[in-house]
């Protein structure tokens, strides 16, 4: 097995162990376990549990920040928002350990460690704040309001990839996403019925 596959097992099997046991329940034992490789050797790889818990985390924020890039370049304000949702719920879906994690809290971290993993939360979010604010913009709305909108897109998005990740089959994220994108831009409104 190459090295970057091993560290990428090992990086899986620490979320799962860290998102179940949390941060000082984690043992590197039962991380080395779960990834198929001795305790000896995982320490080739992860120094120990903050280096851990750090790579996981930059590892979830660095698929986010791509992911927030990759709906920057698509054409429309609302095609945009809908790529960036639908990618988040397919990321939680995919890797509800991570997304578990992340939501959590870096203060386990040296000081260093928290401050590198703070700037890639601000890239991230400041991308997701231009995604939105572009939408508001298109819809005569005021910026003012943007860092609430970020949070209420978002914890939506959360919220129903979390509540989809726990169904089996997996639902589809479009699906999923679907109805997160109709009340954001649209609103609670009664829908009639005949």
């Amino acid at each position: 097995m190459r090295r970057d596959r091993r560290l990428e097992s090992i990086l899986d099997a620490g979320a799962a162990v860290l998102a179940e046991r949390g941060f000082y329940g984690c043992r590197m034992r039962d991380v080395a376990a779960r990834s198929g490789v001795s305790p000896a050797n995982l320490y080739r790889y992860v120094r120990g549990k903050e280096e851990l818990l750090y790579l996981v985390q930059r590892r979830v924020l660095e698929r986010a920040i791509a992911s927030a890039e990759a709906a920057q370049a698509v054409r429309g304000a609302e095609k945009q928002v809908k790529s960036l949702v639908t990618d988040h719920i397919r990321r939680v879906l995919a890797f509800p350990e991570e997304a578990q994690l992340l939501r959590g809290d870096a203060t386990p971290l040296p000081d260093h460690l928290v401050r590198r993993i703070e700037a890639l939360r601000n890239q991230y979010a400041e991308l997701v704040r231009g995604i939105i604010d572009g939408l508001a913009r298109r819809k005569g709305e005021r910026r003012a309001e943007s860092e609430r909108r970020v949070q209420l897109l978002m914890g939506m998005a959360d919220r129903v990839a979390i509540d989809g990740s726990r169904q089996t089959p997996l639902p589809r994220p479009d699906r999923l996403a679907a109805p997160v994108l109709d009340v954001f831009q649209n609103g609670a409104r009664k829908r009639r019925t005949r």
